[in-house]
């Protein structure tokens, strides 16, 4: 054996990948390499006692908290910014898309379609635009939708408010469009428009209105905005609200004092309604809506300006709610979901909070009322969350807006996750097999740092190539000793080589 690739052999031990104590995470995960490169089988009996196997799937966030056998695929790729999301049949979702368009995909044929008979919806600066979708309650008989979105004052067209309509969806058509709800007073501002929409069990409609960037008009109860409001399905107010035969407060109003609501859930189980609101520089929160309560915006508040200017009298003042949860710094919340199904039972009751800005999903383990822990799962997606629904099997779909997508996290049922080795990437096989040698500055081996020691080789061909590296050729060992690397890890450790060489 030539000098260089017996020093090269040497660090390969030193590196621990030809010593003896390297365990592999790969199909003989339970084999090791002995001092003489002979590769034998772990008797896994000797595991320590409550040690689980190696964990070889795609979601260590998950995995941490102990759902190993979790998948993620992506279901819906292809949407121009997606905002919010309904199961309009097991195996078909109606999207929207904040420019102002209505999507149904269907799962099963993994088809997508524009829905017509959408009003003019203005959008294209700031957060303007189509936002939320809900489903009247007995949508399987009416086909009723109901949507929010931004509307344009008639008196005045640099101004705008959050307006709801409803409408019929027939096939990929809307029929009969009608607007039920705007949040006046109209403003210039094109921010802070809320939009979150939800039903209750008894056929009520709330909706979250934004403050409109003026922050004092979520205080005051003459105006719509910064409120959670209560409507019957038709628009109209319902008898019991909690203002109404008070002259002084507009009756459609069922709490007040929030600042930018994201989302609205309600739990039939629990009978609570559940939302979550953007604070301003921290501060964001997870509230339980209740009859007539004030949330405090903007008297208190965990946040503060984006001046870092203190906002309101503090955190905590008589006759106003406390948040459920809040998060600082802000994780820029998106809506919410609790989740109730039978795939994650070990999740039952617990809170799902997406993260736009947090570009994860914020698992709130909520029990008796109180959240008991915070884990921050799903930042696999690497993209910002924009809604979280459960499915009717119990498995869990998340939009996400950058690359508008939408993917499904569910429980493999064969425990693949656990079982199959990850495919490591080129670059990570090169590292760890092929740098030992090529990078280590040794003579007699070409060195990846040296482009004129590779003419020759490359002129050979990447089939070439691929062979000696998996067969072994002239004094390099097969497979580089890595008895673990698949072929496929191996030519893309080849690949990443002839890329570094370009």
């Amino acid at each position: 054996m030539k000098r260089g690739y017996m020093w090269a052999l040497a660090a390969l031990i030193l590196l621990g990948l030809g010593g003896g104590v390297t365990w592999y995470r790969s199909a003989d995960r339970d084999a090791r390499l002995t001092p003489t490169g002979k590769l034998e089988k772990r008797d896994v009996e000797k595991r320590a006692p409550g040690q689980p196997k190696p964990y070889h799937g795609d979601l260590p966030s998950v995995a941490w908290i102990n759902v190993r056998d979790a998948i993620l695929d992506q279901v819906v790729k292809g949407l121009d910014f997606p905002w919010a999301f309904e199961f309009v049949a097991p195996d078909e979702l109606l999207i929207t898309e904040f420019g102002g368009a209505m999507k149904l995909y269907n799962l099963t044929r993994g088809e997508l379609r524009n829905v017509e008979g959408l009003p003019d919806i203005p959008s294209g600066v700031g957060q303007v635009g189509l936002m939320d979708v809900a489903l009247h309650p007995r949508f399987a008989d009416n086909g009723l939708i109901y949507f929010s979105h931004a509307v344009l004052s008639r008196k005045d067209a640099k101004k705008r408010a959050t307006a709801v309509s409803r409408a019929v969806l027939e096939g990929d058509r809307l029929r009969d469009v009608q607007q039920i709800f705007v949040a006046t007073p109209f403003g210039g501002s094109p921010s802070n428009f809320g939009g979150a929409l939800e039903f209750d069990d008894a056929g009520y409609l709330y909706i979250g209105t934004g403050d409109r960037s003026r922050q004092k008009q979520a205080q005051l109860v003459d105006t719509l905005t910064g409120k959670i409001i209560r409507l019957t399905a038709d628009g109209e107010v319902p008898s019991d609200n909690p203002f109404v035969g008070d002259p002084e407060v507009d009756d459609r109003i069922y709490a007040l004092g929030v600042r930018n609501p994201q989302g609205l859930v309600f739990d039939a189980v629990s009978g609570l309604l559940y939302e979550t609101e953007h604070g301003p520089m921290g501060g964001d929160e997870v509230n339980i809506i209740r009859r007539g309560a004030n949330y405090g915006w903007p008297t208190i508040t965990y946040g503060a300006n984006y001046s870092t200017q203190r906002i309101g009298s503090g955190t905590r003042a008589p006759g106003m709610e406390q948040p459920l949860f809040y998060y600082l710094p802000s994780i820029a919340v998106s809506p919410l979901t609790i989740y109730r199904g039978d795939m994650f039972p070990e999740w039952e009751g617990d809170l799902l909070v997406g993260a736009l800005k947090g570009a994860h999903v914020n698992k709130l383990d909520l029990v008796d009322g109180v959240i008991k822990s915070e884990q921050r799962i799903l930042a696999e997606l690497k993209g910002r969350v924009r809604d979280v629904k459960v499915a009717a099997d119990g498995s869990i779909y998340i939009l996400v807006q950058n690359g508008g997508r939408i993917h499904r996290l569910y429980r493999d049922p064969d425990n693949a996750a656990l079982e199959r080795p990850k495919v490591r990437n080129g670059a990570a096989v090169y590292k760890l097999v092929c740098a030992s040698c090529h990078s280590a500055g040794l003579e007699l081996v070409p060195q990846l740092s040296r482009p004129g020691d590779w003419p020759d080789r490359v002129a050979k061909g990447k089939a070439v190539l691929y062979q000696h590296t998996i067969e072994g050729f002239g004094d390099m060992p097969p497979r580089g000793l890595c008895e673990n690397c698949t072929d496929e890890e191996l030519r893309g450790a080849v690949d990443y080589m002839l890329r570094q060489l370009q």
